[in-house]
């Protein structure tokens, strides 16, 4: 089979360069304005698709060479025709399950607010079992498990943050999950506790999983059924492939599930979750998992680990070099937290890309980034010939001395530049805790740019949208939308629009290390491809770029979004 495939491809690499091929296209369009984001011929006017593949990408002559009379072509008036977009980091399963759920929203409410929305949610999921609320404003919400009990005392209640880093439970949780004063949070979370050393029914980061895994998990096929849902949103915001971060055995059955099903209609690259441990048991366990996924036909050759936490007051888990104020401007003795040690992150990073891993890392303040750069170098200095990739995700502060290292180093960084709006989450809860000078540096992405670091968007939904368009926007203009008075935030680190649909193609591609396969419109690349409604250039306002709308998606040059019709209708 692989080689009946590898002829095919073979065939069709040779007749793109004659000048009347043999092999009909199945598809063409023509008379569009194409962004290919091939270097070597940026733009063009029309593309030819045979079995799923670009055959073709020129002016309407070139493409049209492939025409016969079963071919479909589509006149796209002038449209433009981007590669389909790419998420570089994204939570796809616990965003579909979410959907669903008992959801605040990430709404600001009272307790009396968010009591009452609780209790409609009880009433609508009636039972004894567990209730799960997910997206509780992370900001301004004191929760104790006392606060909880006077909600639902009768059945197990677990509060969840919007970013996932934080939760809350009430007694019954407690007593489900077995957590008392004698409880050890582990190495990357911590436990609040009161005065008495009674915990309080705050949970962070990973001292979370004491308490989610005694949670039941959705059944199998409505875990699948909600994907696929959200599949169709995906595509109709031009999403064509994503990295899933920190993967586990239940995300590897969901998507083997949708393969299996034929309703995988993206392509996917798992990035396994690990804590670090420097053992042989977890390297076995990464691929296993990774060989059961191949087997379903998706890569998982990625592996996902947390630095730190998250900068937002009042959770401040993000590692720091210098420590976080408090609330009267002063230093504190807080620095964060750096969740696994240094010399743990090298051993394991050296052990990870033996084994053919690439590594994908969360890293949000100054000295975890630096601590993930330092395991890097060590990574690029002891095993030169190792083609694993390395990428951080997140990257709200880094050191300027720092900006440089990623691009010696040849580590991508994964952006989520719809965080850098500014608003309550990356003003209110983070400026009067770094202080002016630190926080003029959140976000550096044109900093990173200026130093050749290359940039990949994402958006780790289910936190914040995922419409790469809304994040482009905000990534260009550094404003908010709704909040015009906040001004903007480091507007001098904005990027240009074409930057960022770079950053949603080609360079997010090469995060999921599929940039021989898609990210550009080239001969022999897969047909991945959106058609939006309007120009999108370096003169687009941010206001025409948030109103973007897809008009068509294709995967495999298969329609998966929207007609081919209305383009030629309108």
């Amino acid at each position: 089979m692989q080689f009946k495939v590898l002829v095919s491809v073979f065939i069709l690499f040779s007749l793109s360069a004659c000048q009347t091929p043999r092999i009909a296209a199945d598809l063409i369009f023509i008379d569009g304005k194409l962004n290919t984001q091939n270097t070597n011929a940026p733009y063009a006017q029309a593309i030819a698709i045979k079995d799923g593949r670009i055959v073709a990408v020129g002016d309407n002559e070139q493409a049209l060479r492939w025409q016969a009379a079963t071919t479909q072509v589509i006149n796209l008036h002038g449209k433009t025709m981007l590669p389909g977009l790419i998420d570089s980091h994204i939570h796809s399963i616990e965003g579909a399950m979410a959907m669903n759920a008992c959801s605040m929203n990430d709404e600001k409410l009272s307790i009396v607010e968010l009591s009452t929305k609780i209790k409609l949610c009880d009433s609508q999921q009636a039972g004894d079992d567990w209730l799960q609320v997910l997206n509780v404003r992370g900001i301004g919400t004191l929760l104790d498990r006392h606060i909880l009990d006077k909600i639902i005392s009768h059945r197990p209640l677990w509060l969840v943050s919007t970013d996932a880093h934080v939760a809350w439970g009430n007694s019954k949780a407690f007593e489900l999950a077995g957590v008392d004063n004698t409880t050890l949070a582990p190495a990357n979370g911590f436990i609040s506790h009161d005065d008495k050393g009674e915990p309080t029914g705050l949970f962070r980061d990973g001292a979370t999983a004491l308490v989610n895994k005694h949670i039941p998990p959705m059944p199998l096929q409505q875990r699948v059924d909600a994907l696929s849902e959200t599949f169709k949103q995906f595509h109709q915001a031009g999403i064509t492939a994503f990295l899933e971060a920190n993967s586990n055995a239940q995300s590897v059955e969901t998507f083997c599930a949708l393969y299996q099903q034929g309703k995988l209609s993206a392509t996917v690259t798992l990035a396994l979750g690990s804590e670090g441990l420097v053992d042989a048991a977890e390297i076995t366990r990464l691929l296993d998992l990774k060989k059961q996924a191949e087997q379903c036909g998706i890569s998982a050759d990625t592996i996902k680990l947390y630095a730190d936490g998250v900068m937002e007051y009042p959770t401040q888990t993000a590692g720091l070099l210098s420590p976080y104020l408090d609330a009267a401007g002063q230093p504190s003795d807080n620095l964060g937290a750096l969740y696994i040690p240094p010399s743990q992150l090298n051993l394991f990073s050296l052990m990870a890309v033996q084994n053919g891993f690439s590594l994908h890392v969360h890293a949000i303040g100054d000295s975890a980034v630096r601590e993930v750069l330092d395991a890097f170098t060590l990574v690029r200095q002891q095993l030169p010939a190792s083609n694993s990739r390395l990428s951080m995700a997140h990257l709200q502060l880094i050191d300027p001395t720092d900006y440089k290292r990623f691009a010696q180093l040849d580590v991508i960084a994964s952006l989520q530049l719809l965080w850098a709006q500014p608003d309550e989450y990356s003003v209110d809860a983070i400026a009067p805790y770094l202080g002016e000078s630190r926080q003029q540096l959140i976000y550096p992405a044109a900093s990173l740019l200026k130093q050749g670091a290359t940039l990949a968007g994402g958006s780790d939904w289910n936190v914040s949208s995922f419409n790469p368009f809304d994040a482009m926007a905000i990534g260009q203009s550094r404003t908010n939308f709704l909040h015009p008075s906040y001004g903007s935030l480091n507007g001098e680190e904005a990027l240009s629009t074409e930057q960022l649909i770079s950053a949603y193609t080609l360079n997010a591609a090469k995060v999921l290390g599929q940039q021989d396969t898609i990210g550009s419109l080239q001969v022999g690349k897969q047909a991945d491809l959106i058609v939006i409604d309007r120009p999108l250039d370096n003169t687009s306002e941010a206001s025409d770029i948030v109103a973007t709308q897809v008009v068509v998606t294709l995967i495999k040059g298969r329609v998966v979004y929207g007609d081919l019709k209305h383009i030629e209708l309108n």
